[in-house]
């Protein structure tokens, strides 16, 4: 997810590889105008496409935000940019066409203060339902699916051992959800080996708004393709997410709007797996009311427990998650401390709804300065992690109180918590 190191010193590594960039491919993109400005130094005045035009080229800017066109062959050289010079990763967004990338920047869901147009539940009025879900959250299940994904290797989103990933994801979401008639799985396929993973939960009386908890999959070292544990980034977020999924089903919860769980495919690679889903959502005209980002989760490196990102979100999004902690995590077993913090432009799955008109919100797992520095590196295993999974436990509390006082219960909430 997050990472900064001296961007000197990333420069003068990139200036010195002077690439020959053959294939004439190339990607358009949006990216913040300080990570623009770091691509165009460092590309310019290197080796050329077969056809000419530049490795990397900014075009308009607009609210902090630019247009680029970068060859796809240097596309993994542009992520290692990102991931050692900067807070975020992906850090930016690809797009189908110029036009697609210009509207992004341009978009009004980029600006501060921007209100999404979607309505968020009015009340807290799930107790009777939330509070015994509350204590059938295991950290230990957690960190059991963290030791899984990990033990793959990489989770790169070009291998198959990426797809070996998904398919794991699948097997046990599909176990999880075996005794539900209302539950189902699929792969979501890309134009790349990777797929995503969706888990439905349909809802009883208004199946076609749609409520959504997600986490990337995919794992990255620039390094090292084929060592990319990413037990943190982002096993720990799929695990959170998995635990939601399992506890709703233990407690034999039926909600009013439909529950969707997403694993994503190629966050790390510019949000491509979320990008596709969010923006094929808004063609259908699909109704999702919010989407909940589970990204890093397991590493306690500040002071409090989470920390919710707060740009480029929904800022009523994070007023009803802060609500939450308030009423189900002020004090006693399942206490929660939080605070806020900024990740910038495209730094996780959750922009893709953003941008697309969807009320996001992203907790993460400390101050974005005290980042997990294991992440992207062989390094990141459970090791470094909260071994107990109490760190992560806390997620996935938020996470089950986020889903069942969005969704809503169906019927008799107090039979449901039976």
């Amino acid at each position: 997810m997050s990472c900064m190191r001296v961007i000197g010193t990333v420069l003068a590594v990139l200036l010195g590889n002077s690439s020959t960039y053959a294939q004439t491919s190339t990607l358009w993109i949006a990216t913040g105008n300080d990570v623009a400005g770091v691509a165009q130094r460092s590309f310019t005045g290197r080796a050329s496409l077969a056809d000419g035009r530049p490795v990397f080229r900014t075009f308009e800017s607009n609210n902090g935000i630019s247009v680029a066109e970068i060859a796809e062959s240097a596309l993994d050289e542009f992520v290692g940019l990102i991931h050692s010079g900067y807070p975020r990763c992906g850090g930016f967004t690809v797009h189908a066409s110029r036009e697609a990338a210009l509207n992004e920047v341009n978009n009004a869901a980029n600006i501060a203060g921007f209100r999404a147009p979607g309505r968020l539940p009015d009340t807290i009025d799930q107790q009777s339902v939330v509070k015994p879900a509350l204590d059938q959250v295991s950290g230990a299940t957690i960190v059991r699916m963290i030791t899984a994904l990990q033990d793959i290797g990489t989770r790169y989103y070009q291998t198959q051992k990426g797809q070996e990933a998904a398919e794991l994801i699948r097997r046990e979401w599909e176990m999880l959800g075996s005794k539900r008639t209302d539950f189902s799985v699929a792969l979501f396929p890309h134009g790349w080996i990777q797929n995503s993973v969706i888990g439905t939960i349909r809802g009883v009386s208004a199946p076609d708004e749609i409520v959504v908890i997600g986490a990337h999959l995919d794992s990255i070292n620039q390094q090292n393709r084929e060592n990319a544990p990413g037990a943190d980034d982002d096993a720990s977020g799929v695990a959170v997410v998995t635990e939601t999924l399992r506890v709703l089903t233990e407690i034999g919860f039926k909600p009013r709007r439909t529950i969707q769980f997403i694993a994503y495919a190629a966050e790390e690679v510019g949000l491509r797996g979320s990008g596709e889903i969010a923006d094929k959502y808004k063609a259908e005209g699909r109704n999702v009311i919010a989407a909940l980002q589970m990204d890093m989760t397991g590493f306690k490196g500040s002071e409090r427990d989470v920390y919710l990102i707060n740009d480029f979100v929904s800022p009523e999004l994070n007023s009803f998650l802060t609500t939450l902690l308030q009423e189900y995590n002020s004090s006693d077993a399942h206490k929660i401390t939080h605070a806020e913090t900024s990740c910038g432009y495209a730094c996780s799955d959750h922009h893709s709804w953003t941008r697309n008109g969807v009320h996001a919100a992203f907790p993460f797992e400390a101050a974005f300065a005290d980042y997990n520095r294991a992440i992207h590196t062989p390094q990141d295993t459970v090791s470094t992690l909260d071994a107990t999974g109490a760190h992560q436990a806390r997620f996935a509390k938020l996470g089950i109180e986020f889903l069942i006082e969005t969704a809503k219960s169906a019927g008799d909430v107090s039979a449901q918590a039976r």
